[in-house]
Order: structure tokens, then sequence, then C-alpha cells
């Protein structure tokens, strides 16, 4: 006698279940494990409501607030040691999933103790600027530039130093300019400029102290680059104007082949008149 319409769904097996438990007690007696695992409580009957209670778990809601206050959602934070990222998740024992600025997309967790506001109040550190080396600059540029790494030579660099502890809070570097037609001996090019977001117009200090360097060297003119997404604000401050856009393009070739950098697209080109030219905005 065959069952009746409604009685269909009664005698249906949750082939999900069945399989999703032989799986498990297979894995166990593969494994050799001292403690078998505890199987589920609940059992779902439908892969909609399976599908529904792992979406509750994945995506837990995160806290707006930190537990100790230091950051929150979407705020600007610096991973002591990593560099500078945005606060995408925060777990509530207390770690903070930040995005990287120079690595789009990741999502690493780490420690509170690593994590320091870039727009939180500070002490006010009095700097100095100090001639630095090659490498030293490299460290701070990679570990506060936001996009960018080390640099491979240079003509100098100046560092902003703590007075107190002797820490560098920034450097800018200057270097033989990328394009042939400007390396004419009497132009340089601001290659990095690294700032700790906390120091208070930091950016243009440095640029109008690498402008005077370059000025008492003989230099006429510095030229740097910068994308379309920044509002060159410090570069304006430091007496610089915008006179076009470089051409972009890709240094590699079939003989010469090279790796894609990070940063070659078109730039808007800004120039800082030492000496000798007419300088109009």
């Amino acid at each position: 006698m065959a069952p009746k319409p409604g009685a269909i769904p009664e005698l249906l097996v949750d082939i999900a279940s069945v399989s999703s438990r032989v799986f498990w007690l297979v894995h166990n007696a593969v494994a050799r494990a001292g403690a078998p695992i505890q199987l589920p409580r609940t059992v779902f009957t439908r892969f909609s409501e399976a599908v529904a209670a792992r979406g509750s778990v994945d995506a837990t809601p995160p806290l707006v607030e930190h537990p100790q206050g230091l950051c929150r959602l979407q705020d600007a934070v610096i991973v002591d040691g990593v560099g500078p990222g945005h606060v995408n998740w925060i777990h509530p024992s207390g770690d903070v999933r930040v995005e990287l600025a120079r690595q789009p997309g990741s999502a690493e967790y780490y420690p509170i103790a690593a994590i320091r506001r870039a727009v939180a109040a500070r002490p006010r550190f009095v700097h100095e600027l100090v001639p630095v080396g090659l490498r030293e600059a490299n460290l701070v540029v990679e570990r506060l530039h936001r996009r960018l790494g080390r640099v491979q030579g240079h003509k100098f660099a100046i560092g902003l130093r703590r007075v107190s502890d002797q820490e560098l809070d920034g450097v800018a570097i200057a270097a033989r300019p990328v394009a042939r037609h400007l390396d004419d001996g009497l132009t340089a090019e601001v290659r990095r400029v690294a700032v700790d977001p906390a120091v208070v117009n930091g950016c243009t200090k440095l640029l109008g102290a690498i402008a005077r360097s370059a000025s008492a060297m003989g230099y006429r003119r510095l030229v740097t680059y910068k994308s379309d997404d920044e509002d060159g604000a410090s570069l304006y401050a430091a007496g610089w104007d915008p006179i076009g856009r470089s051409a972009g393009g890709h240094w590699g070739s079939s003989k010469r082949p090279r790796e894609p950098g990070p940063e070659e697209g078109r730039k808007v080109v800004w120039v800082k008149v030492l000496r000798g030219d007419r300088r109009e905005r």
C-alpha cells in the first residue's frame, strides 16, 4: 500500500545529517583521537536552517566601541612595527582586526598592545631636524608610509626626531629624478615623505627642511609625485605647485623585464622652485 501524499515528508531521511555524522565517526577512527568529538545536539532538517544558523555565528556583529576605549570601527590606527591601517573588526577579547593601508583587502588580527590611534591625543613632543642615513630612513618608511616601501638609492635624507627619547617620528628622502629628462644635475626628487600622523604639521616641516637643504647644496628645483586621492595640503603649505600629470606606464621591457610596482599609474607632478626659475601660482 502506497503512503498518503501527506505522509511522504515523514519518511524522508536527512541525508546531509547522516553523512556528516558518518564523516566525523570515520574521522575519529582514523585519527585515533583519545576523546571522541561531540556531535552537535541540534540536527537541522532543512539546508536553509543550517545556512541561517551558520550565518548567525560567522556574522557576529562587531563592537562599535573598543572594550578599553582604544579605538572604534573605521578608525585610522598604526600597528607598531607593521604600519598604518583601518580598523574593520574588534573582537570582544580586545584583539583588533586591521586592514593595512599598503595591503588592501588584508584582515590581520593584532593585540591591543600593538594598536595606536593615529588621531588620538598624544603628548606634544619637541622635535628636531637631523640628517639620517638611507638604512635608518627606510626603516621609518616601512613603519609609517601608507603605500610605498623602501627606497633603493638617495642623495640625502632628513629625519624628524624627538628630543626626549631620540625616536624618529618622520623622514623625508631626496634622490635623483626618476624621469631622465629631469635629471639635469640641478633637480632633485623627493622620493618619500613618511610621518607619524599624530605629529602636527610634520610633513610640512620636513618638506621645508629638505627644500632648504637642497637649496644650500646648489639645487634649483625639487620635484615629487602625488596620487589623485591625496589632496597635497602639506605641499601647498610648503610652497609647492602642481604643474601637470606624469605619463605613467611600466618600467619593464622585453630585454629588461621588471616586476610591476604598487603605484605605476599617472600621478600629479609637484614642483618646488628654489632659485633661478620664476614661480607662479
